[in-house]
């Protein structure tokens, strides 16, 4: 888990994407962030345990600017295993955010958080931190005095068309695929950051074949040259071509060394040149294909 959560925010952390994220989930896809007015923000905040000082991290975060002043600050969580109790890894990030600004004496800013869930799992955990409180046999006359805390989910394997169409930036592959199995309706855009593409599409589907091409990807990226989708496509395509060449060679060989050991070498041939014979022959032998790499 926690080499795919170094992937996720290894392209979370461009500027553009980050800009894209929260516009599109949050802004219904209104442009309110861009790179020319975000700039990093800390991701680490502390708090006071029993045994003293503690420090926490959010995974990415950045300030939106309006003439040198900081208006707000937005977080993203990207989460493999959502918890019953993720409100309050919500209230505390946005608790420390705002701990931060307590002694300074610039304009307080907002702090607004969301999680980005990976699982592709459906989840009922609490929505909000009254629903926790209430879920935990507060009573409702003491909850409705508390401050609430929303938790803003959105669930990246269940996002709808509407809203994927919204995204401009390479997490838009990556949504598109986790929906629809294809980047094929995105064949025409550009890949502005192939290398951490590669390595997140395979951290989320454990497969190889988004990492195939890395290096002849990283070689284009420095040399400035454009990445489109339709290329990458076609390269995963003529990867998969290999892998599936390279299974049916497993197969056959599995085949054959089976009938020579049992001296049926007349059929052996006829497998070779016969696909029915050889089909007929994987069952009798109950030789099935290879299983993939993890």
């Amino acid at each position: 888990m926690a080499e795919k959560d170094i992937r996720e925010k290894a392209l979370m952390v461009h500027a553009d994407v980050f800009a894209d994220c929260i516009n599109t989930l949050v802004y219904s896809g209104r442009r309110k962030l861009d790179e020319a007015n975000t700039r990093p923000a800390p991701t680490e905040s502390f708090y006071e345990g029993e045994d003293g000082l503690h420090n926490q991290f959010c995974d990415v975060s950045r300030y939106l600017t309006e003439e040198d002043r900081c208006i707000a600050q937005y977080l993203i969580e990207n989460e493999t295993q959502l918890r019953r109790r993720q409100v309050l890894r919500t209230a505390s990030y946005q608790g420390g955010a705002y701990r931060q600004q307590l002694e300074s004496s610039s304009p307080v800013y907002a702090v607004i958080s969301i999680a980005l869930d990976w699982t592709g799992r459906s989840s009922r955990i609490p929505r909000s931190l009254r629903s926790l409180l209430e879920q935990d046999g507060v009573p409702m006359e003491i909850v409705e005095q508390v401050d609430d805390v929303g938790l803003n989910i959105y669930h990246m394997n269940n996002l709808p068309e509407e809203t994927r169409k919204k995204f401009t930036s390479d997490l838009g592959f990556i949504a598109d695929y986790l929906n629809e199995g294809s980047f094929q309706s995105r064949s025409g855009q550009r890949i502005r950051h192939p290398t951490a593409l590669c390595r997140m599409m395979e951290a989320l589907t454990h497969d190889t074949r988004f990492t195939g091409q890395i290096k002849e990807l990283m070689e284009k990226e420095r040399k400035g040259e454009k990445v489109m989708m339709s290329e990458y496509i076609n390269m995963l395509e003529a990867r998969g071509e290999a892998r599936g060449e390279a299974k049916g060679e497993t197969k056959l060989s599995s085949l054959l060394e089976k009938l020579y050991s049992l001296d049926r070498d007349e059929e052996a041939k006829q497998a070779v040149l016969d696909i029915g014979i050889r089909a007929r022959l994987y069952e009798e032998f109950q030789i099935a294909n290879p299983v993939p790499a993890p």
